[in-house]
């Protein structure tokens, strides 16, 4: 689903995972006209998956007029409890991750997963390959600029440090994101595997009831914060299915056709074109008629029932569960941050204060246990062996001692260094890599019931409180979804959510057959089974899975009251979710809510009362309503029948082990072709993005070249860039190996750089016409995660460095005449420097993810690197040798480089940035500059330092900087769209610098500046953040610093400016 915002990435880098699966072993097979790929699990869900896409093959090609040129390949992942989807339309490839959506997003209705998001990729492929200009191997064209200081009275320096950089695409795909996935969601017909339904419904209700819906220009990119991503899908699929129905799917394919135009850089004026009217008339023509429709819908609801509020903090609140006493209330919740994860909240519903006791946790239900001492919660933390993030089941409790002063003091610097206090002692994990949701304790709090995720399939399971032995009652291997299992108050039944093939019912499990003993029971657990009925099925004991509840809606999240004998769940049958009250024996339903927006996740607490997320404009909240609400009629086959009371309502049954010993095993509903072989090697399309540079005023062409097999394992990305008017040129190539844990790199970079200075030769008899450098870097290592937030990085590096001479020479003339002539001379080269550098550096990125992430980040970044250098540097050349022969000086040494970023928050949305650099080299001969000079120094100027003075003005062997930097918004949202330019947001920025670069004593005076103490610069900066061509960032950094130390023969004001995708 998240398609034009990866396709440059993935044209340049490939789809790089960020943790490498050694583990997995693949396998391919092929249809007609796509290539699937699995690992070892996912057999069933590859044969569903054949089947899928080429059910919507013909469709979609024929609704958009466009087939790719070769198969498509569709790559299935299920090692992460992670639900999305991906099209890389340069490249033909989708990627599925295989669990669904719909456990931890309730914005998003129920559908059958596998044939949604394969429908939905695929839609994307054809529909963005349709709207491309030219061809698919070049996905963009570059445009780059680079600027360099000067340095006065420097002839050492060939080239300046860059004080301009730009570097801009010109796209060849030009699609706005509500289209893109609008479009990919309404599908076509004859593959409609998605549908607008009442979730989507409550949210475009909501947003335009409230006035509160996109605005045009922002529905075409993605950038927001809460659920507000979410919301372009629901405008893209409203205003798409708006479009279909009132002008005809056709148009719809006519509008990715028209975008193919070359002209076209934003597709406005395609709207004219193709429907006749302009953009923004579509738009209000649109929203007019989802107000008239929601203003009738919202008048036909007659009285609301609200309830009472019992928060709105944040965008999400969800999940509430009543503690067994009434006073406290657990839930789930985002309160202040921007995105999720979300936060285990308890209120005390006396004092109305909350505490949070969890963080963080999956958005699955959450339990107490009988006593109301502990809390059962679900979360995605830390990853196993081999980097896989999977659901597993904690539990809080109260009971135990938080740690005390001495703790805390003993962890204050860990804590700080990593920016996460130590897990409360009061967590307790159950489990480990068992991808278990939806937990729930048993009456007794003997038991807990669960959801198993795995293989595109959920199954129902049960374990012991501690975590131990763990069985399941079910084997779906369908695709079969379950949500939310709920024990009833005996202990002798479970209510769940049901979702086979799109529909979502209530079901009720026998957990116990009365009259049996234990031999008995051990074979006559109910079990759930894929067959041809979601549910109804009968065991061979004449015990039932009843199905309880099956409206034509989706029916979900059931509780039971607490006699048992009725059922609280939420249902959309009416078109709105509003929550029911089932009586089991009667079949009666009351119904408890009656709001605009929805009502989900009910709890009932022990007076009755029952608290429930509702959803309103501004996301979810947590309300509360006493009642019994009021009768409905509804159609009688909704509700199927039961027997009531239970045939072993009078019998003492309890859930013992033995009572969950087997369960069925069932055939997959698909079955693979005998073609599947192992997955080799292979390569998807080379892309090719040309660029022309203007670089230190010369005109110089190149091309970027990249290449990747479709699992990621071997990726290369290369460059080349020539200057015809001087032979300068830039040549680099990355080759990544993924196929084990770490991954290991190769690099190789070249640079020519010619200079026509001439040359400070005290020869009388020759003159220097010119010098060409030609440097290499040779780099072999390998890199990886050190625990979540950290990467290492070990390499091997090797350097050589060349110099050639051009030259004339004064020669006695040849004609016989005295004197003597200047004739050109052979070009002789050297070479003046051969390094080997052994390193290892360590990344720590631990910026807090927020809207503003880029322009203006939220908490800690530390670099820290260890070089150990074996360096080979020219002296002078042996003058008794009858050719050019170096003489080397031998320079090992040592170098600790450390880059640290803190970034505070203050009010207003202002940041604090504070930013300590050093660096120090471990060698007295590498300290002597008469032999040396300044080749190995820090340089603490230009750009990346203290821009108040040039790169190598300041330089020394050891070097010490700190910046304090307050960031501010100056226009925070803009939200306007100028061409292919959305302006998302301005900040201002002012700074300070103090530093100074050594060689031997700290307090040696500068040798250009010829001061004792640091350098101090202040400055100004704006940074811009804008989204081009409707997904790729744009950011653009202004700078202007003052040296306040700078000598009197140079301006002490400095300026810089970067256009690129991120900032500097």
């Amino acid at each position: 689903m998240k398609a034009l915002a990866l396709a440059l990435v993935a044209t340049l880098a490939g789809s790089a995972a960020a943790q490498n699966h050694p583990e997995l072993e693949w396998q391919v097979f092929e249809t007609e006209h796509f290539r699937i790929l699995y690992h070892q699990g996912l057999e069933g869900a590859a044969a569903r998956a054949a089947q899928i896409v080429e059910a919507a093959y013909g469709p979609i090609t024929e609704l958009y007029g466009y087939t790719p040129d070769d198969k498509v390949r569709i790559v299935l992942k299920d090692y992460d409890d992670y639900a999305n989807g991906a099209a890389f339309f340069y490249h033909d490839t989708i990627e599925i991750w295989t669990t669904s959506l719909d456990h931890d997003f309730d914005l998003r209705g129920t559908s059958d997963w596998l044939r949604n998001v394969l429908t939905h990729e695929f839609t994307h492929i054809v529909s963005l390959g349709a709207a491309r200009k030219g061809s698919q191997r070049m996905p963009a064209l570059y445009l780059q600029y680079f600027g360099y200081q000067r340095e006065k009275n420097r002839p050492d320096i060939l080239i300046g440090y860059p004080d301009a950089i730009a570097s801009y695409p010109v796209m060849s795909t030009v699609v706005p994101m509500w289209l893109a996935e609008g479009a990919a969601q309404y599908m076509a017909e004859g593959a409609r595997e998605d549908r607008w339904d009442a979730n989507r419904d409550m949210v475009l209700r909501a947003q335009v009831l409230a006035g509160e819906q996109l605005p045009f220009d922002e529905m075409g990119v993605f950038g927001k914060c809460g659920f507000g991503n979410e919301y372009v899908y629901d405008h893209g699929y409203g205003l798409v299915r708006h479009i279909g129905q009132t002008y005809g799917d056709e148009k719809i394919a006519e509008l990715y056709r028209a975008a193919s135009a070359w002209r076209t850089l934003e597709i406005d004026g395609v709207f004219e074109k193709v429907l006749g009217k302009s953009a923004d008339a579509l738009y209000e023509e649109w929203v007019a008629a989802m107000q008239a429709d929601y203003e009738k819908q919202v008048a036909d609801l007659g009285e609301l029932r609200t309830g009472e509020l019992v928060t709105d903090l944040g965008f999400s609140n969800l999940r509430p569960r009543l503690s067994p006493d009434g006073k406290k209330l657990a839930y789930l919740s985002t309160r202040k941050r921007q995105y999720g994860p979300h936060m285990l909240v308890v209120r005390d519903l006396e004092t109305e204060e909350d505490e949070v006791v969890a963080f963080p946790v999956s958005a699955s239900t959450v339990d107490w246990s009988p006593d109301g001492d502990k809390l059962l919660f679900s979360r995605i933390d830390r990853a196993d062996t081999y980097g896989s993030r999977q659901a597993d089941i904690y539990e809080y409790d109260f009971t135990i001692d938080e740690p005390g002063l001495v703790h805390d003091l003993v962890w204050t610097v860990p804590a700080l260094v990593a920016a996460k206090a130590p897990e409360s002692p009061r967590i307790k994990r159950l489990t480990r890599g068992l991808r278990a949701l939806h937990p729930t304790y048993s009456p007794d709090g003997e038991w807990i019931a669960f959801v198993h995720n795995s293989s595109s399939n959920n199954n129902l399971g049960l374990m012991r409180t501690d975590g131990s032995d763990v069985r399941y009652l079910t084997d779906f291997r369908d695709g079969t979804q379950l949500y939310t299992p709920r024990f009833s108050p005996d202990g002798k039944r479970l209510a769940v959510s049901v979702s086979r093939a799109g529909r979502r019912d209530i079901g009720i499990i026998e957990l116990i057959a009365a009259g049996l003993d234990e031999k008995q029971v051990a074979s006559a657990v109910p079990i759930l089974a894929d067959g041809q009925e979601a549910l109804g099925a009968m065991s061979q004991h004449g015990h039932f899975i009843e199905r309880v509840v099956a409206t034509p809606g989706t029916d979900r999240d059931p509780v039971w009251g607490a006699d048992g004998a009725t059922l609280v769940f939420a249902s959309d049958f009416s078109g709105i979710f509003n929550l029911y009250d089932l009586d089991l024996q009667t079949r009666q339903l009351r119904q408890v809510t009656n709001v605009v927006g929805g009502a989900f996740n009910p709890s009932i607490g022990s007076g009755g009362e029952v608290a429930f997320a509702s959803y309103a404009a501004a996301g979810f909240e947590i309300r509360r309503i006493a009642g019994a609400g009021e009768v409905v009629a509804v159609n009688r086959g909704w509700l199927p029948e039961w027997q009531w009371p239970p045939a072993d309502a009078a019998a003492e049954g309890k859930l013992t082990a033995s009572a969950v010993q087997s369960r069925s095993v069932s055939a997959p509903a698909a079955s693979l072709p005998e073609a599947s072989e192992p997955y080799g090697i292979d390569f998807l399309k080379t892309s090719l993005l040309p660029r022309l540079t203007l670089d230190e005023g010369h005109f110089k062409p190149g091309v970027y070249v990249s290449s990747g097999d479709v699992l990621n394992r071997q990726s290369v990305f290369a460059g080349a860039a020539l200057a015809p008017s001087n032979g300068d040129r830039d040549l680099f190539a990355i080759y990544e190996y993924r196929g084990f844990r770490p991954t290991l790199f190769l690099e190789v970079f070249n640079q020519r750089r010619h200079s026509t200075r001439g040359d400070s030769s005290e020869a009388r008899d020759l003159i220097v016409k010119g010098v060409n450098f030609n440097l290499n870097q040779i780099s072999v290592g390998g890199r990886g995660r050190l625990g979540r937030y950290g990467k290492l990085t070990a390499s091997l590096t090797y350097d050589r460095y060349d110099a050639s001479v051009e030259s004339d020479a004064f020669l006695p003339r040849r004609d016989g005449q005295v004197g003597f002539e200047r004739i050109e001379q052979k070009p002789f080269g050297y070479t003046y420097l051969n390094g080997f550098g052994l390193g290892l550096a360590y990344r720590l990125d631990l910026l807090a993810r927020r809207r503003d992430r880029d322009i203006s980040p939220t908490g800690r970044q530390i670099y820290f690197r260890y070089d150990r250098m074996w360096n080979f540097f020219i002296e002078e050349f042996n003058q008794n040798a009858t050719f050019i022969d170096e003489i080397y000086l031998k320079l090992f040494y040592n170098q600790l480089t450390l880059d640290w970023n803190e970034y505070i928050g203050l009010p207003w949305n202002s940041r604090l940035g504070l930013r300590f650099f050093g660096g120090w080299i471990q060698s007295e001969q590498v300290d002597d500059k008469d032999k040396v000079n300044d080749f190995f120094d820090y340089h603490l100027g230009g750009l990346n330092f203290m821009k108040g003075y040039t790169f190598y003005s300041i330089e020394g062997r050891k070097a010490m900087m700190a910046t304090a930097t307050l960031r501010f918004p100056l226009v925070p949202r803009i939200g306007k769209r100028f061409m292919h330019l959305y302006f998302d947001k301005i900040y201002g920025a002012v700074y300070g610098d103090i530093g100074k670069a050594w060689d031997k004593a700290i307090d040696d005076p500068d040798e250009f500046y010829g001061r004792e103490g640091p350098l101090r610069d202040v400055g100004g900066q704006l940074r811009f953040d804008l989204i081009s061509y409707y997904s790729l960032p744009t950011r653009i950094q202004m700078d202007g610093a003052y040296g306040i130390d700078e000598v009197e023969d140079r301006s002490p004001w400095k300026f810089y400016l970067t256009v690129l995708f991120g900032y500097l």
